[in-house]
């Protein structure tokens, strides 16, 4: 069971979101650097979650991500998937 992170980014111009895995290792370190690039960026947020979830899930979550607004709540609902 591996740890991964999913980004979701909106495109300050056009407004289209995309919603991607990132493929790099996850540790501590690149997490506390993916939040820093959160705040920086407001148009990036991060989400961590298990691999076999995003395995079997990931276009479920993919589709309530790309949702033009995304709150806390949608987030706990979806489940299993933490925003950094």
């Amino acid at each position: 069971m591996s740890l991964m992170v999913v980004c979701r980014e909106v495109d300050k111009e056009t407004g289209k979101i995309a919603v991607y895995p990132l493929k790099t290792e996850i540790d501590d370190r690149v997490m506390q650097c993916l939040q820093i690039q959160a705040r920086a960026n407001p148009e990036l947020r991060y989400f961590a979650l298990v691999s076999a979830r995003w395995e079997r899930y990931g276009e479920v979550i993919a589709g309530i991500l790309k949702r033009r607004s995304v709150t806390r709540a949608d987030v706990d609902n979806i489940g299993g998937i933490v925003e950094i």
